[in-house]
Formats: structure tokens, sequence, C-alpha cells
């Protein structure tokens, strides 16, 4: 069989240098991960995949088009922020072939289970959660092998009504799972803005584990909508074998765990393995905590060619840090990040503002806090109640806010914050002047730059720094 997965403009991490510096188009830096996944699954049941990344295609329809006329079924992937988009396009693969299977995944699906079928009323299949596993299950229903109602983890559409498979099996072992099939992507050249690469060409991404071992109260998380959706990790075995794998077809490779040093007995083992295997790829750690900053372990970092980290910081205060059950302190952050500046790394601390605990005063120590650290970049965000979170849960529960919203401000007015929907906005605006007009930023950023004889994130800070200027000059 022949399968077609598309990558739609999705909901991209918030660590993206594009993001950082002011540039909101970051959708195309990332490569699918989750498809090429399901790709690689698909090719070692013996099928035929193509990956149509939309946002990088210069005549994305026409592409698809003609890939219609010799496929078997569609994938797509869905995320709360898009699925009206996704459901145009859905409804023009039908009319192109009312006959070709659709099938959707993705965390829209997964928090929205039986509705994703409703918001996209041309797909045949919701996948809840992993698909690797899944997708053969359905390839076997549509070789006419499995009856639909005997798949784990999914929706489907059958006479006008949405029934449910048996319940979702998680995948415990992650070393089974085939490395993604990256080459399914080659056509596209990731991890560029503006046409110029943030990271060392070429760019990809990878996982080392699923879940995460924690609960903070703000954070979306799938294991409060799928029963023993636990934190999993694969072999450090494992994963060294797959970035000597990618070595010497990638430059960079972003790993994008929620947690990727939670385990520090397996973390030493995969930087001991690696640092052996003599690799030239340069790592880039997306999701880690300050709680993990231990010297021993970013000397080896450093050895084993990390280059990037970034840090969820949240808040300059520790009662707000409290509230949301972090688990970390401040002085944790500041060792965090000088420890991480000295070993060269470059360094981002992402901050929420105006949660439901807030008030001004806080916001404004956050504001503080986040200057009086020496990072590379700053991501500030206002609060927003996720769905899936403790948060929205407890809200929902107390009739703040109803089951289908899926991103709500912490508004006054509904009694969800101390704030107007737009003054979370203003601070935003008002905490990244702060940070990045400063001029001891400037001359941080300038030696940091040419300690480092890495000029990228200097050019990119500059237009940020002149833009700035621009805008308050009107």
């Amino acid at each position: 069989m022949k399968f077609i997965l598309l990558k739609t403009a999705g909901m991209m991490s918030p660590v993206t240098i594009g993001t950082l510096y002011g540039d909101y188009h970051s959708a195309t830096i990332y490569p699918p991960l989750g498809l090429e996944y399901i790709g690689a699954s698909l090719e070692d049941d013996g099928h035929r995949v193509e990956i149509i990344d939309l946002n990088l295609e210069s005549s994305p329809l026409e592409h698809l088009k003609n890939s219609l006329n010799l496929s078997d079924a569609v994938g797509m992937s869905v995320y709360s922020n898009n699925y009206e988009y996704v459901s145009d396009v859905a409804k023009m693969i039908k009319e192109l072939n009312p006959e070709i299977p659709l099938i959707i995944g993705g965390p829209h699906c997964t928090f929205f289970q039986e509705r994703s079928l409703q918001d996209i009323s041309h797909a045949d299949i919701s996948v809840i959660g992993e698909g690797e596993h899944v997708i053969i299950d359905i390839v076997r229903y549509l070789q006419g092998r499995k009856n639909l109602s005997d798949i784990r983890g999914i929706y489907y559409r059958e006479k006008n009504k949405i029934k449910s498979g048996k319940p979702l099996k998680v995948i415990d072992d992650l070393d089974s799972l085939c490395f993604p099939a990256r080459r399914l992507v080659d056509k596209y050249d990731y991890g560029k803005l503006n046409n110029r690469y943030v990271y060392k060409p070429r760019f990809t991404t990878m996982n080392t584990s699923r879940g995460c071992p924690l609960k903070c109260r703000f954070c979306a998380r799938y294991g409060n909508v799928i029963k023993n959706w636990g934190f999993r990790q694969r072999s450090a075995d494992n994963v060294i074998k797959e970035i000597r794998e990618i070595d010497d077809k990638y430059g960079s490779v972003m790993i994008t765990d929620d947690n990727f040093l939670f385990d520090n007995k397996r973390a030493h083992k995969m930087l001991d393995g690696i640092i052996e295997s003599g690799t030239n790829i340069d790592l880039l750690i997306e999701g880690t905590r300050v709680d993990a900053a231990d010297r021993e372990l970013y000397m080896k970092m450093k050895k084993a060619n990390v280059k990037f980290v970034a840090y969820g910081i949240e808040s300059g205060n520790q009662d707000v840090l409290d509230f949301y059950k972090k688990g970390i302190t401040l002085d944790q952050i500041r060792k965090a990040v000088h420890l991480s500046i000295e070993m060269g790394f470059i360094t981002i601390g992402t901050f929420m503002l105006g949660g439901p605990s807030e008030t001004k005063k806080h916001i404004e120590n956050t504001i503080d806090f986040a200057c009086s650290l020496p990072l590379d970049g700053v991501i500030f965000y206002p609060f927003q109640y996720q769905m899936g979170s403790p948060l929205w849960y407890e809200a929902v529960e107390d009739g703040k806010i109803s089951k289908e919203e899926f991103m709500v401000p912490a508004v006054s007015s509904r009694g969800l914050g101390n704030f107007t929907v737009e003054e979370p906005d203003k601070y935003v605006i008002k905490a990244i002047k702060r940070f990045y007009l400063r001029p001891s930023f400037l001359l941080g950023h300038i030696y940091r730059a040419f300690s480092r004889k890495d000029f990228k994130l200097l050019k990119y800070g500059f237009r940020m720094i002149t833009s700035f200027y621009e805008i308050r000059t009107k």
C-alpha cells in the first residue's frame, strides 16, 4: 500500500530561535518527528510512504493532488490551534478522492478524542496517543483482515455514527520502535529562518523518552487523559545507536524530550557513549530542568557537543513556582543558568506572565529576575489554562471553564486570574523590551559570540534590538 502523511501548520516548540527573536513564522523549522516514526513503522511493514510538508512545498495543493492519484490512504497530524485548517484540507482531499481513507492523529485527537471526528468531519479514523502500532492495525483493516472495533486507541466513523475501538495500549518498550524514517523528508531543508540556518545544517530532531514524571499544575500532559501513560525512557544504548546512525548525515539534532536529564545515571551513560563514539553532531537540548544542573554532568555535555539548552523557568517568584508545583528554587535557576553559560551553551529561558495567583508585583519580579540572569535569550508568554493540565481540570470542576475550551486566558472577568485579557500581552511586550534593550545584554551577547566563535545568534540579536528601537521611536 502507498500512504501519504501530511505535515500541516502546527503548534511549534516555544524555544525555536525564530520565536526567540521575534520571527513568528517558525512553523517550518522543525521536521515532523511523529510522522517520521509512523512512516518508519509503515515501511517496516512493507508499505510505501510519502511525507508532504505543506509548509515547505512551493505548490502544496498541486503536489497533494498528484500524490493522491497514486495513494491508498492519507494520514494528517492535528493540533488544537489548527484543526480548522486541517478540516479544510481534509474536505479538499475527499472532494478529490471521496473513497480514500483519511486518518488523523496528534494532540487534538488525544485531548478531544470523540470530538476530533466532529471537528474534522471528513476524516474516517482518529488515532489517540502513539500511532506506531495502531497504524499497522489500521492497515490490516484496510486489507480486510481486521475490524475497526477490535483496534486499540481509535475512534472511527460508521454509518454516520462515531464509535470507539478498544482501549489504547501504551508502548512500554520504546527500544522496540524503528528509528524515524528521516530520509522521507530529506527533500526539505529544516532549521532555517528567513533563508538562514539557525543551527548547524542539516538539522533534525529526536526524542529519547516519552511523557514526564512530574506534575506541574500548568502543564497539559497526555498522562492526564490516557490511562497508564507514564514516563518511559529509551535505553542509553538505543539512544547512542541512533545518534551514531545520524551523525554523518546531520549537523545538529534537537532532543525534544520533556525532561532529557531526569535520570542522572542514564544521562551519564548516554553522554559517555556519545563521547566515546567521537560523533561530530551538535546536540541541542530542548527540555531539561534546572535541578538537573551538575558540574560533572555538564562537563560531559560539553564534551558530547551540546550547544544549546532551554529551561522552563516560568517565574521569578518562589511562591508562584510553589503554586505551580514546579519543584525548583530561584537559587537552582541561578546555578543552572550560570553553569550553562560557563560551559558555553546557548542558554534560553521561558517565563509565564499573569498566572492565576499573580499580581502586578509578581510580573515585575519575574521581569527583574529574567534580566538578572545571563541568558542568551528569553521567551515571555501570557499564562493560559491548557486543556489537559491540572489547573484546567480544577477550573472545569469549578464551572469557570467548559470542557470544550482548550486554551483559556487567566482573566479576572471569569475568576481565573487578576488581569484583563489585554494586560498580560502588554507585560510580555514590556518584558521583551526590557530584556533585550539592556546595554549589559548587548555587551554580554557580543562577548559570548566571540568566545564561542558563533555569530548566528548575534546577527539575530542585532535584528531584534534594531526592531525594538524602531518601535520605541515611532
